[in-house]
């Protein structure tokens, strides 16, 4: 048995054979002899050594006790001796060739001989599954990823198990090639994740910036799940890119040695390899390092002759608290017009997104001739023009492309111009539509029955959808026909009847250009109620066709409930808020809202008492407004209430 010792080899605790750390001693010093004359032999040695100990963990992590000569001895036939280095001997690529074919071989075949199947590190797109496969068939690779490409859905997570459990090629044979995914510090815009992706795929470094670079700037027009914002346009990926590429960035290490820049690009990792990324990355180092002195020297020279410029009158005139606080001003100054300029940007995007989404509806609202040439001005030159801008102007930071065309800034400033001044007029024609209300015209709807004990108010169709929103977005134009667009601005008010019997009134409202046409446009919106027994049935949207146009269009149906009868609305009536484009002289807020009851729930039975509308339990509906904690008794047991949430313990328990 062979004596075992233990050594600190590049700052690892390696069990090893003695007569194998002899060999690993007699190696090492040839390769100090070797490189002894070599500019930055340190690094290339440390590098190599490195190389080595990496090597020696993955041997210990299959399960040996300690590294043999064997191991040793493989290792060094990986990395190469420094006789097969020497100039003029082409010994280095026959034994590189050697090497990967000899990997190529284990992709199908163990050492002893048997079939078995490994992912092939050295054909590999994704995690060499399929090339493995075709290996151990003895079938043409393509033929494998057809399969696997036709079959996606059903193979994707075969797939993956696979690239779990099958063994790599690059584990048969020691220091094998192989290709791993780092992140790739030396080009990177961010955390090198791109660039490092850019390497493992074999693609240009653009392709994957750009794909998680567009998700990220479609992030606003997903924020409608997150809160009050258009959300007409549907990207699957939106936010999840930034997510996957914080993930990416936390998860993927950092490419820091040489042999792991190296591995990075599939290149295969021996000392000559090493000392070539060396060489090269000193040169670039150099070569950055002069380029640095340059620009420092230059930068220098340039801002000591401002300042001097600006110092030598300031100094002459004063040196008092008077110049700190200019300065402090231009700093906040530039602080506060780059917080603005961010604000625009960010308004822009906002804005194209919306005008994007009222596009398909804009034959509901706009009129023909000239609002439509401004919102088609608006939408090109105003929000797609400076949007491209700074797409393009993000892409070529990215590429590291420098442009200075002065020709181009001026068509973009003079197109942008042009779309302001369309924006401007189309704001000023449409707000002209929108500046008068009609004249309140309360309509009183016929009951049946108006001596009824409850009364419920439900929709002609139910199973009818119609959106609504604060925002003017696309969503509460969804149920869009060729010549006819549903919007839900139909709201249900209750107030305390002052007679023994139900009432119901019937309100129109309509903006126009003048008070005229407004009531005209409310004359002429089609709705439909009527009382069948108990049920007060309602049509839940309002029809909007393409010659009226959309104009504030609402209908307010108001239902008088006597003292000590019951009143419930139905959740399939809609919901209270509507659609609305409000102005300067068109707010009937107060309107909309004098005398009516407030806090009522849909789908809630309530009883109307001389002090207002009360639930069944007791409960009063304006019960929102009283912060502090409640307890009551009733006939449905015990309630305790602490703000939204509700206990109730009765003889069926606690609920």
């Amino acid at each position: 048995m062979k004596q075992v010792i233990n050594i600190n080899f590049q700052g690892q605790v390696v069990p090893i054979e003695v007569t194998a750390f002899d060999i690993l001693k007699q190696y090492t010093d040839s390769l100090n002899r070797y490189f002894a004359n070599e500019e930055g032999k340190e690094e290339i040695i440390n590098d190599i050594e490195n190389r080595i100990g990496e090597l020696f963990q993955e041997r210990l992590k299959t399960g040996v006790t300690c590294i043999t000569d064997d191991d040793v001895n493989a290792i060094i036939k990986s990395m190469g001796r420094p006789e097969e280095f020497e100039p003029g001997d082409n010994s280095a690529g026959e034994q590189s060739y050697n090497s990967n074919a000899g990997a190529q071989n284990f992709a199908g075949f163990n050492p002893t001989g048997a079939k078995r199947l490994y992912r092939n590190e050295n054909s590999k797109i994704i995690g060499g599954v399929c090339s493995g496969i075709a290996n151990y068939l003895n079938i043409d690779v393509v033929i494998v990823r057809i399969i696997f490409i036709v079959l996606f859905g059903a193979l994707f997570i075969p797939y993956l198990v696979l690239w779990i459990a099958v063994p790599s090629s690059a584990s048969v044979v020691i220091g094998s090639p192989r290709k791993r995914l780092f992140r790739d510090t030396d080009d990177k815009v961010i955390g090198g994740v791109c660039s490092g992706l850019s390497n493992y795929f074999g693609i240009n470094v653009w392709i994957p910036r750009v794909l998680f670079l567009l998700p990220i700037l479609s992030f606003a027009s997903r924020w409608g799940h997150w809160g009050d914002f258009p959300d007409f346009f549907r990207m699957s990926f939106s936010p999840t890119a930034l997510i996957i590429y914080i993930i990416l960035w936390l998860v993927i290490p950092e490419a820091t040695t040489t042999s792991e820049k190296l591995e990075m690009k599939g290149e295969k990792v021996d000392m000559n390899s090493i000392k070539a990324s060396v060489v090269e990355e000193m040169k670039g180092m150099q070569q950055r390092a002069e380029k640095f002195g340059q620009d420092a020297k230059a930068f220098a020279s340039d801002k000591t002759k401002a300042v001097g410029a600006e110092m030598a009158p300031l100094a002459r005139r004063s040196r008092g608290l008077g110049d700190i606080i200019v300065l402090l001003f231009k700093i906040f100054a530039y602080f506060i017009i780059g917080c603005v300029a961010i604000g625009i940007i960010v308004a822009l995007f906002g804005f194209g997104i919306a005008s994007v989404g009222l596009f398909p509806i804009k034959d509901f609202v706009l009129t023909d001739g000239w609002q439509n040439v401004f919102a088609w001005g608006t939408l090109i030159f105003f929000i797609a023009v400076p949007i491209i801008g700074i797409i393009t102007w993000i892409i070529r930071r990215l590429a590291k492309v420098r442009t200075n065309s002065k020709f181009l800034r001026i068509s973009f400033a003079a197109m942008w111009i042009l779309g302001l001044i369309c924006f401007i007029n189309l704001i000023v024609t449409v707000g002209r539509d929108f500046r008068s209300n009609s004249t309140i015209n309360e309509e009183v709807l016929p009951l049946t029955n108006a001596s009824v004990n409850k009364l419920e108010v439900t929709t002609l169709s139910p199973n009818t959808k119609y959106y609504r929103n604060q925002w003017f977005r696309i969503e509460p134009f969804s149920a869009v026909e060729d010549d006819t667009a549903m919007v839900g601005n139909v709201r249900v008010h209750i107030i305390k009847s002052p007679t023994d019997s139900f009432r119901v009134t019937v309100l129109r409202l309509a903006n126009g250009r003048n008070r005229r046409s407004a009531d005209t446009l409310a004359a002429s919106i089609p709705f439909n109620a009527y009382q069948a027994d108990s049920l007060l049935v309602i049509d839940r949207g309002i029809p909007i066709n393409k010659t009226d146009k959309f104009r504030n269009q609402r209908v307010i149906v108001t239902v008088y409930v006597p003292v000590g009868k019951q009143i419930r609305v139905n959740q399939n009536t809609g919901w209270g808020n509507h659609i609305q484009i409000d102005g300067p002289g068109n707010d009937d807020w107060s309107l909309e809202t004098a005398g009516v009851e407030h806090g009522w729930e849909k789908d809630t039975d309530y009883i109307m008492k001389e002090d207002g509308l009360y639930t069944l339990d007791g409960i009063p509906a304006d019960d929102w407004k009283n912060d502090e904690d409640r307890v009551r008794s009733g006939r449905r047991g015990l309630e305790i209430r602490d703000g939204k949430n509700r206990v109730r313990i009765n003889e069926n328990g606690i609920q």
